[in-house]
């Protein structure tokens, strides 16, 4: 897995989402990994048509709103920022000392579910 970027991930939409895998048997921290195969017509030549597995590294929050949807699920954008309600549901933590890493984004998908993240780091692999 390779470091990746929100300007980076700006390129995802319309991507098949495979699966979400929440992952705590890392001592580093917990980790979300979200598998999805690209269209061959993604516009970023390096991703279009692959699969890629990105994954949000030493999260520290995530809110995960799940609509049923029948059929594939598909990415419609992965966007900088978290929602005012998640950005709040942190500060009575922050007012206890907790610190919180500055990534943060949302990824929305085309059945109005979305997931909320922060966390310390992005990577991708591409396959």
């Amino acid at each position: 897995m390779q470091a990746t970027t929100l300007k980076e991930l700006e390129w995802i939409h319309d991507c098949a989402l495979l699966g979400v895998l929440y992952d705590t048997s890392s001592d580093a921290g917990q980790s979300i990994r979200l598998t999805m195969r690209c269209p061959t017509d993604l516009g970023y030549a390096p991703w279009a048509g692959k699969t890629l597995v990105l994954a949000a590294i030493d999260v520290a929050m995530s809110k995960h709103i799940v609509c049923g949807v029948a059929g594939p699920e598909t990415i419609d954008a992965v966007r900088p920022d978290i929602s005012v309600a998640v950005r709040e549901s942190t500060m009575e933590a922050r007012r206890m000392g907790v610190h919180f890493p500055n990534l943060k984004f949302t990824i929305r998908l085309h059945s109005g579910s979305a997931l909320e993240i922060i966390c310390r780091e992005l990577h991708v692999d591409v396959s």
